[in-house]
């Protein structure tokens, strides 16, 4: 779960790197550091704390060198230090390295009794050590022998003065790119942090090593035998990574979730109209008269989002399904079978919990469908069918963007599933399109309430405690505005069904505890109401957030907040608008960092 960067060519390699790591940042932000071979010399430069901070340590302090890698971390072995920090250098290699070598502590173990002195407790530095004790004359065959004997997460880039001319990267287990670009070449973790360079990229499979010098690039598997690549151009500019004068990410990402809705739901139709229609519309997932069952994946927010195509793919399309959360993968082992479709959710498709569920899946028999904003991901690499989301980069860590085109895409997996499997009359199909239609348009009315969400937010930031309550598919959106909550101001929150509130939770509700309720179904509306009033009987302050078509919810609450009419598969990413603009502002007062929460990176490859 870390950044990792790489160049050679014509330009000053530190400040490729530099501006490459910053960008790499959401992936970790515990250390960070990089290596340049400058005048036949391996020169090493790392800091405790983020990418700025190394960028400071080095303005005063220029280093030629056209050659280098660098690192953001997040700590899995030995705790955040600058000792720790990469890239591990020793015997003038310099390895960055993302993942978890498995045989870490055995080969450390043999390398020490071998005479061999480490310096810090990472399982990196017996990467550089291995390599050197298998110097085979070239940095690249001295690292496909000592590939040879390292299992577990080996995704890294490495550079060594013996062999100045080079940089090697290999892939297994996190995602790693080769950038193309005129007599330079790049490396990352994440196209994003090298798209300013180029827009030809080559995505490594696992398993795979790139040799990259001023004279070009060269692929090939672990035992150094040669594979093609056709190099792929990224879809998306770089300058939609860019803040573009929003004072944070996540700000700007939130207010880009209708866009990533309207062009999700556009990837449909291939002939564009002004309405969406039913006999138009076609989802990339086959095999669908053959499912009986559907089972939905994910870790994170994008298992809430797979909660909600669960509720989805039941209440409107009638199909049997059910959910999974991928970290719990060894529960559902008797549940998958050949004619199951198994939905895996996962924004960046590097998520390992999900790929590790996806695998159990196949294994089963089942057919995979993959549902990411990442393409040329690990998961869309071994799915038999890969749907795209176009929610385009999301920098910050917290999901928002991607978070509501995931949904957006479950639902139309929905129409999908029930017209193949002829369970939702056409009138229901186009009735849902006609809905996921307007919902861009209706969520951009949600962020006009801006100003409002930062009123009731500055109200409520000293609050230790914040609780979400909801009905039907809004118990889902209250789960992830608690997750927000968490990950954005730190603060403890708690996503509940209204119907248990009265099981033990409510105890905790005093004056002033601030509670948002989602409220949209007509059958709930007097479950709903009753909910806030018992709240508010107990001092609660109550937000509520409803459709319009309920005005009389005012008056069970402190403040009414008025949602356009939506079905109730839809209705919750109108809620959900209003809770990120409410929490982003939350942790705003709180003088929290919102786009780089403590402790939580974006890709949990780990």
């Amino acid at each position: 779960m870390s950044g990792i960067a790489g160049y050679v060519g014509h330009r000053n390699a530190k400040d490729v790197l530099l501006d490459s790591l910053a960008r790499l940042e959401y992936r970790g932000y515990d250390s960070s550091g990089l290596a340049v071979i400058s005048d036949g010399e391996l020169k090493l430069h790392r800091v405790l704390g983020r990418p700025a901070a190394l960028a400071e340590k080095l303005r005063a302090r220029p280093i030629p060198g056209a050659v280098g890698i660098g690192h953001t971390r997040w700590a899995s072995h030995g705790k955040p230090s600058v000792r720790n920090a990469h890239p591990q250098v020793a015997h003038s290699i310099a390895v960055a390295h993302n993942g978890i070598i498995d045989n870490a502590v055995a080969l450390r173990e043999s390398l020490e009794a071998g005479g061999e002195k480490f310096k810090s407790e990472t399982d990196t530095e017996v990467l550089t050590h291995l390599i050197n004790q298998h110097w085979k004359g070239t940095l690249l065959e001295s690292v496909l022998a000592a590939l040879q004997h390292v299992g577990g997460g080996l995704t890294f880039c490495a550079i060594s003065a013996r062999d100045p001319g080079q940089l090697v990267v290999a892939r297994k287990g996190n995602p790693m790119v080769v950038g193309l670009g005129e007599g330079e070449y790049l490396a990352a973790s994440d196209a994003t942090a090298i798209s300013p360079y180029t827009d030809r990229m080559v995505f490594l499979q696992d398993g795979e090593v790139a040799l990259l010098s001023r004279d070009g690039a060269q692929f090939m598997d672990f035992s150094g035998r040669p594979v093609d690549h056709k190099p792929r151009k990224i879809s998306w500019n770089p300058v939609m990574a860019e803040k573009r004068g929003y004072r944070h990410f996540l700000l700007k990402e939130i207010v880009e979730s209708p866009r990533a809705v309207r062009d999700t739901v556009a990837s449909c139709f291939p002939m564009k109209g002004e309405r969406l229609l039913a006999e138009q519309f076609n989802f990339p997932c086959k095999g669908i008269e053959k499912v009986r069952k559907v089972i939905y994946a994910g870790s994170g927010s994008s298992y809430i989002a797979a909660m909600l195509g669960q509720w989805i793919c039941e209440s409107a399309a009638g199909v049997p399904a059910g959910r999974l959360i991928a970290s719990e993968r060894q529960f559902a082992r008797r549940i998958i079978e050949p004619s199951t479709l198994f939905v895996a959710a996962s924004q960046s498709g590097e998520t390992l919990d999900t790929l590790e569920a996806a695998k159990l899946a196949l294994q089963g028999g089942a057919r995979v469908l993959a549902v990411t904003n990442n393409p040329s991901s690990s998961l869309a690499g071994m799915a038999h069918d890969v749907f795209e989301i176009k929610a385009g980069p999301e920098i910050s860590v917290a999901s928002t963007k991607t978070f509501s085109a995931l949904v957006a895409a479950m639902a139309l997996l929905a129409i999908h599933l029930g017209r193949g499997r002829k369970t939702m009359p056409p009138d229901e199909q186009q009735k849902l399109l006609d809905a996921l239609g307007a919902l861009p348009e209706q969520m951009e009315l949600m962020v006009t309430h801006e100003a409002r969400m930062r009123r009731l937010a500055e109200e409520y930031s000293r609050s230790r405690s914040f609780f979400f309550v909801g009905r039907g598919l809004h118990y889902p959106a209250t789960m992830y505005a608690a997750l927000m909550m968490k990950e954005v101001a730190n603060v403890h929150a708690e996503g509940l069904v209204g119907g248990e509130m009265k099981h033990g939770t409510i105890s905790l509700v005093e004056k002033g505890t601030p509670v948002m309720y989602m409220a949209n179904h007509e059958t709930l509306m007097k479950e709903a109401l009753n909910d806030m009033d018992e709240l508010m009987a107990r001092g609660a302050a109550v937000i509520a957030v409803g459709s319009h078509e309920f005005p009389e919810t005012a008056a069970h609450c402190h403040e009414f907040i008025a949602t356009p009419s939506a079905p109730d598969a839809l209705a919750p990413l109108l809620a959900i608008v209003l809770a990120q603009l409410f929490i982003y502002y939350v942790g705003l007062y709180d003088k929290k960092d919102v786009d780089r929460p403590r402790n939580v990176a974006k890709s949990v490859t780990v």
